[in-house]
């Protein structure tokens, strides 16, 4: 017994689109269950440098003294891990030598605490980062 190759594509779309209709939810069971039916929104872009950092002990530190050397912004991106902030810390002392050690501590601490690999990355606008990341 021989089935034509053209039967054959026609069984197996029939299939598809049956298959395709059956479980699945409709336009009408979405909004029935309180799910819009529009895209969800994209992020809105800070519209300022500052508005990237989340208030906290630490903040004003960083939008005052990272963008001596590089884009402040810069300090926000990357998804470092504990161990990649401790390693910047350390490498970092030379570069804001007239901080003093407690100020340093917190400076880090509030990096580490929010801009981290647990975080999820905050929208950095490419004008925040112009002049480049140093790659301390």
């Amino acid at each position: 017994m021989s089935i034509d190759l053209k039967v054959l594509q026609i069984l197996a779309t029939a299939v598809i689109l049956f298959l395709s209709g059956c479980g699945g939810t409709s336009e009408q069971d979405t909004a029935a269950a309180g799910e819009s039916l529009e895209p969800a929104a994209a992020p809105t872009a800070p519209a300022s440098l500052a508005e990237i950092f989340p208030e906290g002990l630490g903040r004003s530190m960083v939008l005052d003294t990272c963008g001596a050397c590089h884009a402040a912004a810069c300090s926000a991106i990357g998804q470092r891990t504990q161990a990649r902030w401790a390693n910047l810390k350390e490498d970092h002392r030379d570069k804001v030598s007239d901080m003093s050690d407690a100020d340093y501590n917190v400076l880090f601490a509030y990096l580490s605490d929010n801009f981290n690999d647990a975080k999820p990355e905050p929208l950095v606008p490419p004008q925040f980062l112009e002049g480049g990341c140093t790659p301390f």
